[in-house]
């Protein structure tokens, strides 16, 4: 239940999360509500068979069976969405299952297939290092993908390390066997028909001894196939480049296509079982009977795929908002840098007039000349005239006159004094 103060009237009255209505019991108004999913954990007890598996709190799966597998009889389960569902890289969508014995005494973790790209360090993924440093801020080992290149053996440790503490040590660690081998062989020839360059697989079964701090002894167990893929990508950047400037040249951002070798993690799945000493070996024959059984529903690829197209279009959109951007960017630049270009000419263009006008205002001054504008031409009088006329009819008879005593006629028009600017 959960308190609530009414709008209206100012008084408390509790509302039970679950129901689409609250009604204030002093002024008896009704609210709609949104109901709050109650995430159900572990309500389901095994049978001892093989079950179909849903997630009842997910609305994009609930009802819709996605996995089938065997459940230890009187064990409790529950299966869920994992990891970065929305990462968006191409795993929107990792199912996994946790099971725990009666007592509690032992716990199995599955993760199925997750698919990550490989982050090198920058200044971008800086904000995530503390977080894959920190385990009390994220305990999910998704996040090493981001840093370190790990084979199945090195991943088993992470998971382990990460999932428990205390003094841990390796007591045994598998070989993997013919059969693991092919499936290797045929996972890597698939990928590299795919379009990947290189491939990679790892596979291992490693069996762990943990003194926690409480004192207990405990063993557990992991197991991974991790497969490191390199891909050829051509993506756009951005590139400096010189483009002309005013009488010079700058660098300027243009949009370029460059081939990028990227790394990818496939890890395929993820077992982890953590047990009481006594129990261990009890649990791991649980364990193999769910490892031969588990297997991925229809239902679970027809959701992933939904979502990994929803996924996709938003970097796609994103991909086109960035390069709508820096277009937009481009050509900010590209103005304002044609401006400031047009100012510049205009201020050289200015500055050479008045270097010209003051020239010719000297050389008049030097030959005792005034210049008149023409009609057809510039027009040279003595400094001794006062008014100077040119004829309409014929533009080479002129007249010149001191003072203004005398009137010329309609066929003469006097002409306007320079300021040197022609």
């Amino acid at each position: 239940m959960k308190t609530i103060r009414c709008p209206k009237c100012g008084s408390d009255f509790y509302w039970n999360e679950t129901d689409s209505a609250a009604k204030c019991v002093r002024c008896g108004t009704v609210y709609k509500m949104h109901p709050q999913v109650q995430p159900v954990l572990m309500p389901q007890v095994g049978r001892g068979v093989t079950d179909l598996l849903t997630v009842p709190d997910d609305r994009t799966v609930a009802g819709r069976p996605i996995i089938k597998t065997y459940i230890p009889k009187n064990w409790r389960y529950q299966c869920g969405i994992r990891m970065d569902r929305f990462d968006l890289v191409s795993n929107p969508m990792v199912a996994g299952v946790e099971f725990a014995s009666p007592d509690n005494s032992a716990h199995i973790s599955f993760v199925g297939e997750s698919f990550y790209k490989h982050f090198q360090p920058d200044r971008m993924t800086a904000h995530l290092q503390g977080r894959l440093d920190d385990f009390t801020v994220s305990r999910s080992p998704s996040f090493f993908r981001l840093k370190t290149r790990m084979n199945a053996s090195e991943y088993c440790d992470s998971l382990i390390l990460n999932m428990c503490q205390g003094r841990i040590a390796v007591i045994n660690e598998k070989a993997p066997d013919s059969s693991e081998l092919s499936k290797q062989q045929d996972t890597v020839s698939k990928l590299l028909s795919n379009g990947f360059l290189d491939a990679a697989a790892s596979w291992a079964g490693k069996t762990y001894r943990i003194n926690s701090p409480d004192g207990r002894v405990l063993n557990a167990y992991a197991e991974s196939r991790v497969i490191q893929l390199l891909k050829s990508t051509v993506v756009p950047a951005v590139q400096m480049m010189q483009q002309p400037f005013g009488f010079g040249m700058r660098m300027m951002p243009q949009m370029v296509n460059q081939e990028r070798r990227d790394i990818f993690w496939d890890t395929q799945y993820e077992y982890v079982l953590i047990a009481e000493s006594s129990v261990f070996e009890r649990a791991m024959e649980e364990l193999e009977k769910i490892k031969k059984t588990l297997d991925y529903l229809p239902g679970m690829y027809e959701a992933r795929d939904a979502a990994l197209q929803l996924a996709n279009n938003t970097v796609m959109g994103i991909a086109q908002t960035n390069s709508d951007s820096m277009r937009r960017r481009s050509q900010i630049i590209a103005d304002k840098d044609s401006y400031i270009s047009g100012v510049q000419q205009q201020m050289f263009a200015d500055n050479a007039a008045s270097h010209d006008r003051i020239a010719n205002r000297n050389s008049e001054m030097l030959r005792e000349v005034n210049t008149y504008y023409g009609s057809d031409r510039i027009v040279e009088a003595s400094t001794g005239y006062d008014h100077v006329y040119q004829n309409i009819r014929n533009p080479d008879i002129f007249a010149a006159q001191e003072g203004s005593g005398f009137e010329f006629g309609v066929d003469f028009e006097e002409l306007k004094k320079t300021d040197g600017d022609y």
